[in-house]
């Protein structure tokens, strides 16, 4: 589908998930629930701070045996909402696999730029890996999974000029990519980027497409909801594909029937298709 080419509903319907997804609040609130059963359940260390910014902290469930993968959660909201106690419920079935769980907060746009949101999300991996003993887990283990425009900041974060102040980058053991946003053009056109505030420059810069990440044997799981828009499905297409053309070793999963808000329910529970898959990635 050619974005240029959709009139002004339609570009919002296409790109603005809550549009296309109109019960969405339901599932906010079914995350929340679910989310405070999760964080009662399991022993974690919250708020941990790895940077200034207000909103730069992260949440810790160690795994019960040391040496253990980590599943680092990068939440999504289009950069200016959401938080991450609203996806903890996410880490209960990744920690009874004997995984450690680390879930990122980010300081949010228009407060702060994308590229400040990119850094930081860089920031978070390399204090989790510096810190990976604590929670009995191997950095060389660390797989990153992203929601929307979390998946687009897991992507960023190895695909982008990484911060010399932060050491080595990390190694990814894998990306997990769920119904992301790597062209961030489109979303100079619609009127969420009034709460964002891209502009050209900064939507160019921050692109995927044109600079995927490299990442030798490193494993990239890019996967949509089958039931979203074209255009955002076309997305996860484009950027599997240029993934390949960087040599990775990329798949790409549709989840049939599943929306933008409906597909984490997918991951949430690792006996169905993506959770599995991701469980495969952390596992090695």
């Amino acid at each position: 589908m050619e974005w240029r080419d959709l009139s002004q509903q339609a570009l919002e319907a296409q790109y603005n998930p809550r549009i296309a997804a109109p019960d969405f609040e339901q599932h906010f609130v079914a995350y929340r629930q679910r989310s405070e059963a999760a964080r009662a359940a399991l022993l974690g260390y919250y708020d941990i701070r790895y940077g200034d910014g207000p909103l730069q902290t992260y949440d810790a469930y160690p795994a019960t045996q040391p040496g253990a993968p980590i599943f680092v959660i990068v939440h999504g909201g289009y950069w200016r909402g959401l938080d991450k106690s609203l996806h903890s419920f996410l880490a209960p079935a990744y920690h009874a696999a004997g995984c450690a769980v680390v879930n990122i907060n980010y300081d949010l746009a228009p407060k702060v730029t994308l590229d400040t949101i990119v850094a930081q999300t860089q920031a978070a991996l390399a204090h989790i890996a510096a810190h990976a003993a604590r929670y009995n887990g191997d950095a060389s283990r660390m797989v990153v999974f992203g929601h929307s425009a979390g998946a687009h900041l897991a992507a960023a974060a190895y695909a982008l000029p990484w911060p010399a102040q932060l050491g080595p980058r990390p190694q990814a053991a894998g990306l997990a990519l769920v119904s992301g946003i790597y062209d961030l053009e489109p979303v100079l056109h619609i009127g969420v980027n009034q709460e964002i505030g891209l502009d050209g420059a900064t939507a160019q810069r921050n692109s995927l497409l044109h600079q995927a990440p490299r990442l030798p044997g490193c494993q990239t799981l890019i996967a949509v909801g089958g039931a979203e828009p074209q255009a955002w499905r076309d997305q996860s297409d484009d950027f599997h594909r240029a993934c390949r053309d960087a040599g990775n070793q990329a798949h790409l999963m549709q989840i049939a029937g599943a929306h933008h808000f409906s597909v984490l329910y997918a991951v949430e529970d690792v006996k169905q298709p993506l959770g599995g898959a991701i469980l495969a990635l952390l596992k090695g």
